[in-house]
């Protein structure tokens, strides 16, 4: 009997303590004790800002969002507008925009342009009470329309609710008492001796220690897609001023043609008149350098001047030329001199000599001239030459000028490498074919290539020469692809992925390959449902083509999805 008793007590103790520790809250909702129900009850629910008022407008083309702090009537207020295009979210700029009250035409607005998007508006209202604005925008992207109802003049703005801590007492002192009376009730019942009184006594007492707990489910059972309720999953909350400072974009899901796709592997490599390298024709000293690193050149453009050295062998080859052009001049000089005499003295003579001695004394003479001036520019071009050693070192292609160590005054030797210069505006993309994929290559299919990285640049290849070599390696066969870089987002060496796309086609859902992040392990997506208003929705995935994912469940045409600052919209979700 005393055990009994013990056992009693006990349990008395633990129901005392757990309906002490156990609280209801004014909704009628039963919950564990906790230290601070505050950061349980906002973790997750994401609310606009409580500085300001937002309201809302929006049409097929654009988007409207309102800020505006508490408004008297009569004082002038500084209203803020968001304009955003409807399917991208990109910020409308530029636009003309005409605003108006319906209410009055008392209140006139004055729009300043802030930035891509951003509209700052000043205006009067007549008196406190609920104005609807008309908002005509002018813009390349259509004229449009749109209505913001429930601007609040007069209202003033709510503090979020302090939230009272619960507070507790010690649970061991209920603890104690419990057990005092257990012992109390045993000991009446030990006297009464009373079997079915203590059984039954037992048995409620074990029936009132049992705990209360009414579990959550935050997802439901649903994997992907939406719940029962039409959500997806948590909501997040992004300030239209955050989402254009971080340039988030979306896009309208729509079903269409996707290409099933055979992935390969390759690596940039320069193409044909893609690098060229300067190299010194001969021994000499750097006189001047003419460009820089990282210097975008032209092909014939001078990059350096070289001046060569000449050893003694060849000065002494110089003087001896130039000793025997001199000779040469000088008997050159005397034949002038000896022809001229004799085209003088047939000239006196002219009456009386004959007309053929005439021609042929000019003849000599006209010879031995030219002969002479032959010899003197002869020996003007050798002095050049022995004066003038310096060469000219100019590019071979156009293109960008690599790392170079080259001063003035440095020495170089015959065939050293002084320069290289790059032009990836095109390059080639050598791919890593093995057997099995070697017949989508023959079919002539489209080709896709994209990075290696998370950055997600792709661009269509061209297929240029069939295998020629094996990796000695991997025994893949080494295939050429030609590819357009004219924004040189590909770079010489980097890693790539091949994607050879089908001919067949499929109509399905798919996505940008940007549009996808991961959360806990699972692929997701952003949805937008509002302005402001972005959801998680968790998607299982097919194949990729390099561009664009084939999604099998969990989102549904007509969506608009985030394709870009997907990460950002992530951190606001990890972190609200």
């Amino acid at each position: 009997m005393k055990y009994l008793s013990l056992i009693l007590s006990i349990l008395l103790s633990a129901t005392l303590t757990q309906a002490q520790e156990a609280h209801t809250h004014a909704d009628g909702t039963t919950h564990a004790a906790h230290g601070d129900d505050s950061k349980a009850t906002d973790k997750g629910n994401p609310k606009p800002a409580t500085d300001h008022f937002t309201v809302y407008g929006q049409s097929d083309k654009y988007e409207l969002t309102l800020y505006y702090p508490e408004i008297t009537a009569g004082t002038e207020a500084h209203l803020t507008l968001y304009v955003a295009d409807y399917h991208t979210n990109r910020p409308i700029e530029k636009a003309e925009l005409k605003i108006a009250a319906l209410e009055t035409a008392a209140a006139t607005f004055e729009v300043h342009p802030q930035s891509p998007g951003v509209y700052e508006l000043h205006a009067t209202f007549p008196e406190n009470k609920n104005y609807t604005l008309s908002v005509q925008v002018s813009h390349p992207n259509g004229a449009d329309l749109i209505g913001i109802k429930d601007i609040m003049v007069g209202q003033k703005l709510v503090a979020e609710a302090a939230v009272v801590p619960h507070t507790h007492s010690h649970g061991w002192m209920w603890f104690i008492g419990g057990l005092a009376l257990g012992i109390l009730a045993m000991w009446f019942i030990g006297q009464r001796r009373n079997r079915v009184l203590t059984t039954l006594l037992f048995l409620v007492s074990a029936w009132l220690s049992t705990p209360n707990w009414n579990p959550a489910f935050a997802h439901g059972d649903e994997e992907y897609g939406p719940k029962s309720g039409g959500g997806y999953g948590k909501m997040v909350f992004a300030p239209k001023e955050t989402q254009f400072l971080f340039e988030i974009e979306t896009q309208p899901i729509l079903i269409g043609d996707y290409h099933s796709a055979t992935t390969m592997f390759g690596t940039i490599v320069p193409a044909s008149g893609g690098m060229g390298a300067v190299v010194a024709p001969q021994n000499g000293r750097i006189t001047k350098v003419q460009v820089s690193v990282g210097q975008t050149v032209r092909a014939g453009q001078v990059l350096a001047t070289l001046l060569q050295n000449i050893g003694t062998p060849d000065q002494v080859g110089i003087a001896s030329n130039n000793a025997g052009l001199a000779v040469q001049i000088e008997t050159a000089k005397t034949r002038v001199t000896a022809t001229k005499r004799e085209l003088d003295r047939i000239k006196k003579i002219a009456d009386i000599a004959a007309g053929r001695d005439v021609q042929l004394a000019e003849a000599n003479y006209n010879t031995a001239l030219s002969e002479l001036q032959t010899l003197e520019n002869s020996a003007v071009g050798a002095n050049t030459s022995a004066n003038n050693r310096s060469i000219a070192l100019i590019a071979p292609i156009s293109g960008t000028v690599g790392a170079f160590v080259l001063t003035s005054g440095a020495e170089v030797i015959a065939g050293q490498t002084l320069f290289s210069i790059t032009n990836i505006n095109k390059v080639y993309v050598e791919a890593q074919v093995y057997d099995r994929d070697v017949a989508v290559v023959h079919s002539g299919n489209k080709f896709v290539v994209t990075c290696s990285s998370d950055d997600h640049k792709s661009a269509e290849v061209r297929l240029i020469a069939q295998a020629q070599t094996m990796n000695a390696g991997n025994q893949s066969q080494r295939v050429l692809f030609e590819m357009d870089n004219p924004r040189g987002e590909f770079k010489i060496g980097e890693f790539v992925t091949l994607k050879a796309l089908d001919n067949s086609t499929l109509r399905q859902i798919t996505v940008p390959n940007s549009a996808l992040t991961e959360i806990n392990g699972k692929t997701a997506v952003f949805l937008k449902h509002a302005p402001e208003e972005y959801e998680l929705a968790f998607v299982q995935t097919g194949e990729d083509d390099g561009t664009r994912t084939l999604i099998l469940k969990g989102i549904t045409e007509d969506e608009k999805v985030v394709i870009r600052g997907a990460y950002e919209v992530k951190m606001m979700f990890l972190n609200q």
